[in-house]
This record gives C-alpha cells, sequence and structure tokens, in this order.
C-alpha cells in the first residue's frame, strides 16, 4: 500500500511538472514568435551577449567593492595597484584583457583572470536568458537577477561574505518576477512564503548541524541567499530540487577541492556557490532538469 502510495504521489508530480512546463512552453514559443517578427533572433542573441559582457564590467566592480565597503559609483574605475583612472580603451569588456595581455597598461602588473571570466561568464548568461524567455519584462528581470547571483557566487567564494545589496537585488526581482505571472495578492504571499521558507530550511539545517557537528554548518549568508532565491521560486515543488542541486553540486565543488589538494577537505567552504549555481539551474533550465535531480535522488521516476 506505500509503495503503491508512493508511486502514485510520484505520478502526480510527474504530471504536474509536464502540465507547467507545456504551458510555460507553449507560451514562449508564442511570444518568441511575435518578437521574433519584429527583430530576427540571431540580433537578440548578439545584442544580450554584448550587453551582458557590458554588465559583466559592472559585476566586476560589485565583486571588488562591495566585500571591501566601497562606493560602486565613486571612483572612477582604476588600477588597483597603480591607482592610475582607467580610460575607455581600457574598459573595453573582454576584448580590453586580450589587447593588454592580462596586464595593467600602465604599470604592467597582471590583472586577475577573474575580470575576464566574470564578463564573459555574465555574457553567456544573458544569451541563455534570451534563449530561455521572450525578450521582454521577465528576461530582464532574471538576467539581472543571473548577473546578482555572480557576484553573490565570486565574493563569497573570495570572502566567505554575502553582500546584502546583492541579497537585496536577487530578492527584490524575484518578487517583481512573481508579480507578473500572479499580479495578485496570491502572488504576492506566495513569493513572500517562499523567501521565508527558503531562508527557514536553510537555518534549520544550520541549526542542527551545528549542534551535531558542534560548528558552523550554515552562515546566515546562505539563509538570505535562499530567502532572495524563494521570491523566485515561491513555496512551491520547486524549492525542493533548488535545495537538491545546491546540495549536489556543493558536494561536487567540495571533491574537486580535495583532488585539487590531494588531501581530504577539512576546513570551511562557501555554501554560496553552490546556491547561486542552482538557482541559475533552476531559472535557466527547463523542468527535466529538476526531474533528473529528483530522480538521482529517488524522489521521482
Amino acid at each position: 500500500m506505500v509503495r503503491r502510495l508512493r508511486n502514485f504521489a510520484r505520478k502526480i508530480k510527474g504530471d504536474a511538472i509536464q502540465k507547467f512546463w507545456d504551458n510555460r512552453t507553449t507560451d514562449n514559443k508564442t511570444t518568441m514568435k511575435k518578437r521574433g517578427e519584429l527583430m530576427p533572433h540571431w540580433f537578440i542573441v548578439l545584442f544580450a551577449f554584448l550587453f551582458g559582457a557590458a554588465v559583466g564590467s559592472f559585476v566586476n566592480v560589485c565583486i571588488y567593492r562591495l566585500p571591501r565597503r566601497l562606493s560602486i559609483v565613486q571612483p572612477p574605475s582604476h588600477c588597483p595597484h597603480c591607482g592610475t583612472v582607467l580610460t575607455i580603451v581600457d574598459l573595453v569588456p573582454l576584448l580590453s584583457y586580450i589587447w593588454l595581455g592580462g596586464k595593467c597598461r600602465y604599470c604592467k602588473t597582471p590583472i586577475s583572470p577573474r575580470y575576464f571570466v566574470v564578463e564573459l561568464l555574465t555574457a553567456l548568461l544573458f544569451v541563455a536568458t534570451v534563449n530561455r524567455y521572450p525578450f521582454g519584462l521577465e528576461a530582464i528581470l532574471v538576467a539581472a537577477s543571473l548577473a546578482a547571483l555572480v557576484v553573490i557566487a565570486f565574493v563569497d567564494w573570495e570572502f566567505f561574505l554575502v553582500p546584502d545589496e546583492a541579497v537585496w537585488a536577487l530578492g527584490i526581482f524575484g518578487f517583481v518576477r512573481y508579480m507578473l505571472s500572479e499580479p495578485n495578492v496570491y502572488g504576492a504571499i506566495l513569493s513572500l512564503s517562499g523567501a521565508v521558507l527558503g531562508g527557514a530550511i536553510v537555518w534549520v539545517v544550520g541549526f542542527f548541524g551545528k549542534v551535531i557537528f558542534r560548528k558552523e554548518a550554515m552562515g546566515f549568508g546562505d539563509v538570505k541567499i535562499a530567502a532572495a532565491v524563494g521570491t523566485h521560486l515561491g513555496a512551491t515543488w520547486q524549492m525542493l530540487p533548488f535545495f537538491l542541486f545546491s546540495v549536489f553540486i556543493g558536494a561536487v565543488m567540495g571533491i574537486f577541492i580535495a583532488f585539487l589538494q590531494r588531501r581530504p577537505l577539512t576546513g570551511y567552504m562557501p555554501f554560496g556557490p553552490a546556491m547561486a549555481a542552482a538557482a541559475a539551474i533552476m531559472f535557466l533550465a527547463p523542468p527535466s532538469v529538476a526531474e533528473f535531480i529528483l530522480r538521482l535522488y529517488g524522489i521521482a521516476q
């Protein structure tokens, strides 16, 4: 009897996921077709890549300045080593790094490859966004949310710190995005309850982890990330694959780091990058990917 009930529940969940995806795909394809009548898709993709690279340059500013509590507006972009204010030639996304050979044009100090990686990653995420969503307000909100996730991931990886500015932006974008699909009180409640649910789950896991292992298991920054992502996903079944993806990606990262260090991973590892990657997957991938992680954990067939 228990097995029959479990199979029945899995079937219902699978049908619900498929129905959601079918409806969303139909709406997206219809809207994309209309957009395509106004401008070719290759032009949208090219624009998304170039604009994403430009946004990636701003993301780099946020990654460098936010954890150091510096203004992201003033002073103008400058070399952190010699202090020389950079010109337009020095700030062309992607190309400047290649032209300059990864070095400052003035003091010849090597520039971290992170700057190039962030610009390229943001550009590719923007391209993935316009391929997943119709070119419109929702696509803009998703792209902006992905840029905030890049800031969160890189800052947490380097400083073990989650910048509040990026988390607030991610949460606000999620709330507005949810209100686009459910423009009523129910949508607002669902989005905000998703924030409460996401934050509460991570906080509870961190609390019991600290009790069991007698050391910090989850930082409060992870709670904030989960809450912000919850505004996008709402208090729905989508929260489950998000957390499962986070754990899976975190485990893979831990194994990879241990392999590079050639010894067991004994110190702390930031969990924010894994949560950011999981959120990006939930924003961009079709539900079939969510079904995969559910099957991987034996929850769905």
